[in-house]
């Protein structure tokens, strides 16, 4: 099976190194970003399978990085996680109205973002339950 890529952008760098390394762990190619602009730009030229943003983010938030990829047919069907510090109803219901894969509160566990993942691509095995941010 080809190895499946993932753009990940989060504006905390720890978070990032957390998420890279598990999803490398887990068999993923992974970029990073960490603000929207940047984002956009490696979705672009990188065209990865799966996108995970984080909707709080300087130069913009994750929904507008979704917004204006589906704006870019080439990329457009690309599925989006997204993933927050926010816990409120609007957040989960702009997250569903933009057509997200699905919405992660933090702290999460990463085996259950490798399982979203993995739900996104079509596929999905179980990942024992082992780091958390």
């Amino acid at each position: 099976m080809k190895q499946r890529h993932v753009l990940v952008s989060d504006d905390d760098p720890a978070v990032l190194e957390v998420i890279r390394i598990r999803l490398e762990a887990g068999g993923f190619r992974v970029t990073t970003a960490q603000d929207a602009y940047q984002a956009l730009s490696l979705a672009r030229s990188e065209r990865p399978d799966v996108l995970v943003l984080d909707i709080n983010m300087p130069a913009g938030s994750g929904f507008s990085v979704q917004d204006r990829i589906a704006e870019i047919p080439e990329i457009a069907k690309t599925p989006v996680i997204f993933i927050t510090g926010e816990v409120a109803e609007k957040v989960d219901r702009d997250a569903a109205r933009r057509g997200a894969a699905a919405i992660m509160h933090k702290p999460f566990h990463i085996s259950e973002l490798i399982d979203e993942i993995r739900t996104a691509l079509g596929y999905w095995t179980p990942t024992p339950l082992t780091a958390s941010i």
